[in-house]
């Protein structure tokens, strides 16, 4: 009786940063039982081994069987991801024109999907071996091998010119080399990195770091503790890297060593519900909420609620009803550094039901959060974008706090817009969804519109009182300040209740979009703006630290003495930042306290909470800073809110701007008179009559968003049309043009009611050495969209060119 003929089976799987689509293997028969989507694989992969998610098995192949490799190993009993998240990663992979490789990896804890670490060794016959009387091939890697000792294997192979591993194989079979696999893609381990000062005088320590400020930095913090420290608070604190810490190890300025995680802290909760009465408003939308959490089904809510009007007490009661149901829930927050109040809310009230994920864990602590949500020890995860990645299985609802804020957009592959998917989440689940926001992005008021969702309203601040009177400036009628170039930072009236507010014992929160000294260094003789070299932006002047700073690739340089273009000496610091602002104050007012709150300040993790900690208690009497001061804070003690310039974004080359432009001023007027003392707010500008001034000063978000639905409608923008950005970068100018006029001639012939704009050179025409060029296409739906992008991707980029496609953009800069 003949061997029983045994059909193959294959298994498509999605490899990170690889291939745009998922790669075919052949599927070991001991391992077929194990084959399901959704469990990790490793597979060969070129000269490398690699690690997967499997997406599909079949057992037929539609290339040459011959040449499908076999994968290694299966690494999971069962599905890493539950359903729902694996139907999101292949919706965010076709709509957001993202390989689904990369889709996973930005879903997983990065553990997950690490390659392994492979190191080739030189054993003594091998030490011994004359590589002339072998093949050449191996000859080649065994005299690499020689010279070094020791290399990574894909060093090694590149090195010796090899096309693939086999003559390392070879020599490791013939007992002349041997390959040491490190696995990097395993779970956390139980314990966790930890350093602390050695026992050495300090003085000795900081002297050998005099060259190394960041080195100081940590040497300083650690001494200011007291203690030792887990490697990853050293890197959140100080904003370094965990190879300085290695580095340091290993020059004698830290010990490291290890330690059990830290227990997660449990919070005292919060009054309850039947201590804190809720409005009649507020009343009404639990209700709402609640009657649709026992009714089931998709139901997304607009949840618009003035500056304190207690949205967040809301989605909390709404939680503990989904909660007290068996299920679980997801809040979504824009940045979980800068809205300390919601996540802290959340935790406060649920305590160690809640698990946190954000940026600032290290790659263990995430895993193992993502693990206690897996294994059902949590039931609620808070966080940005990411947190809608959590892996429950029984979600029930989902929360987007400030729905309207710009963070939620990713700006890296895979570019997703969290609000957007978890409209799509909750619509593939069957479960409510609440939107929140004081001032509500077109997008989700044109979901009212449309009737796809239900508008629920907050009128009232919870703490009683009314929103602060707003008054406007018309900058064009003051007096210019000495040295401003004409302009005025601090008008008459600002300056005047200024001081009766410091004068009364209050606090005032001042607005300046621009951080550092100056936003322009300009020669009076010749009129030359120093320029970043890499960048077409003007470097920024900076008091603190010093020098000139490019805010989008991080290049700086000393400020020069005389200008680059005609030596003249005349170099004048044009416009204002953050910095010449609290100058200025200092100026008016002296004695006065004063603190900045800006990314320049706030690039430690501490810097953020001792500023906003100081304000809070009153030891700061005016806070100057960017759009961060505008970001959900509640500080009862301020009573003014003065915003210097309302015009700085209004000018930028983008359909979103006079959106952006009137949130940011209705936000940051809500933060004040969120106490007992009514508020008062004056913003200046040079367009006093721009709906997006002119609205904000009213809090009139209903009639600001009409007018901006007629805009959108009138040019074809969202949320009328979908609109996608095809970018092309290279480090030619003529590569990126070029690679974008082949893109518009293959769209071919549009489809009825499609646009293509361009091509063009972006609005920002080089970043970071790189020349872009760009598309706008703008269609009537995700079809018609889709189609065209389908079309742009049938031709492959020319060599040194990067195309880009960002779908609903964020901006078109």
């Amino acid at each position: 009786m003949g061997a029983r003929y045994h059909e193959p089976m294959y298994a498509q799987v999605a490899i990170p940063r690889s291939a745009p689509e998922a790669l075919t293997y052949s599927v070991p028969e001991h391992l077929e039982r194990f084959a399901v989507p959704g469990v990790r694989a490793r597979v060969p992969l070129r000269k490398r081994t690699a690690t997967g998610v499997i997406v599909g098995v079949s057992d037929h192949c539609e290339i040459d069987p011959q040449t499908v490799r076999p994968l290694s190993e299966i690494l999971d009993p069962e599905p890493l991801l539950p359903p729902h998240l694996a139907f999101l990663a292949d919706f965010i992979a076709t709509y957001y024109r993202c390989p689904l490789g990369d889709t996973f990896a930005a879903m997983l804890p990065a553990k997950l999907l690490r390659a392994d670490g492979e190191t080739a060794r030189l054993t003594p016959a091998g030490a011994a071996a004359d590589p002339a009387i072998l093949p050449p091939r191996q000859g080649a890697v065994l005299s690499e091998l020689q010279e070094a000792g020791r290399l990574g294997v894909a060093t090694l192979l590149a090195r010796a010119g090899a096309a693939s591993r086999s003559p390392l194989d070879a020599l490791v079979a013939a007992g002349l080399a041997s390959v040491r696999r490190r696995r990097r893609d395993r779970a956390g381990e139980a314990e966790v990195a930890a350093v602390k000062l050695p026992a050495k005088p300090l003085e000795e320590l900081l002297e050998r770091c005099r060259r190394a400020p960041r080195r100081r930095e940590v040497l300083e913090w650690l001494a200011e503790q007291g203690r030792p420290a887990l490697a990853s608070e050293v890197c959140s604190e100080v904003g370094c890297s965990p190879a300085t810490l290695r580095a340091m190890e290993k020059d004698g300025l830290l010990v490291r060593f290890s330690q059990a995680p830290p227990r997660r802290p449990r919070w005292v909760l919060r009054p309850t519900h039947d201590e804190l009465q809720l409005t009649d408003e507020q009343q009404a939308v639990v209700a709402a909420v609640g009657e649709a959490v026992d009714r089931g089904g998709y139901a997304p809510f607009l949840l618009e609620g003035i500056t304190g009007s207690g949205k967040t007490e809301v989605y909390l009661r709404c939680l503990e009803a989904v909660l007290a149901s068996g299920r679980t829930g997801v809040v979504l927050v824009p940045e979980i550094g800068l809205t300390p109040a919601a996540s802290g809310a959340v935790e406060r009230r649920f305590g160690s039901r809640v698990a946190v994920l954000h940026s600032a864990l290290s790659d263990g602590e995430r895993w193992r959060e993502w693990r206690r949500i897996r294994d059902g020890e949590v039931r609620i995860a808070v966080g940005p974008r990411s947190a809608l990645f959590a892996p429950f299985s029984d979600l029930g609802l989902i929360v987007v706090d400030e729905e309207h804020d710009g963070a939620y957009k990713q700006q890296e592959a895979p570019r997703y817009h969290a609000r957007d998917l978890a409209l799509v989440t909750a619509r593939h689940l069957e479960v409510p969804v609440i939107l929140c926001s004081a001032t509500p992005s077109v997008e989700a008021s044109a979901l009212v519109e449309r009737g796809l969702a239900t508008h629920l309203r907050l009128s009232r601040r919870v703490a009683g009182g009314e929103l602060p009177s707003v008054e406007l400036v018309d900058l064009r009628a003051e007096p210019p300040e000495p040295g401003e170039q004409g302009r005025t930072l601090f008008s008459r009236r600002l300056r005047e209740l200024l001081g009766e507010t410091v004068d009364r014992g209050e606090q005032a929160i001042l607005l300046m979009q621009r951080r550092g000294w100056a936003p322009i260094l300009l020669c009076r003789d010749c009129g030359h703006r120093i320029q970043c070299p890499s960048c077409s932006v003007s470097l920024v002047v900076h008091r603190r630290g010093g020098g000139l700073h490019c805010h989008y690739c991080g290049h700086h340089e000393p400020v020069p003495q005389r200008c680059p273009g005609c030596r003249g000496d005349l170099l004048d610091a044009v416009g204002a930042g953050t910095e010449k602002v609290a100058h200025h104050l200092e100026s008016l007012m002296p004695g006065v306290t004063s603190a900045i709150l800006d990314r320049d300040t706030v690039r430690r993790r501490s810097g953020l909470q001792d500023t906003l900690g100081a304000f809070a208690t009153g030891a700061i009497q005016v806070l100057i800073g960017t759009q961060m001061v505008a970001k959900g804070h509640h500080f009862p003690g301020v009573t003014l809110t003065g915003v210097i310039s309302a015009d700085a974004m209004l000018g930028l080359p983008d359909f979103r701007a006079a959106e952006r432009t009137f949130q940011l001023l209705t936000q940051v007027a809500g933060r004040s008179g969120r106490g007992d003392r009514p508020g008062r707010v004056v913003i200046q500008t040079y367009y006093p009559d721009h709906p997006a001034v002119r609205f904000a000063c009213n809090h009139d978000v209903t009639t600001f968003t009409a007018e901006e639905l007629v805009f959108r409608r009138s040019f074809a923008y969202p949320p009328v049309t979908r609109l996608a950005v095809i970018r092309f970068e290279a480090a030619a100018e003529r590569l990126s043009r070029d690679a974008c006029e082949a893109a518009a001639n293959a769209v071919g012939p549009l489809p009825e009611r499609v646009r293509v704009r361009g091509p063009a050179p972006a609005p920002l025409e080089r970043i970071r050495n790189q020349w872009r060029w760009q598309l706008l296409v703008t269609a009537p739906n995700r079809e018609l969209l889709r189609e065209v992008l389908d079309r742009v991707e049938t031709q492959t980029p020319p060599k040194g060119v990067r195309r880009v496609v960002d779908v609903d953009p964020s901006s078109t800069l």
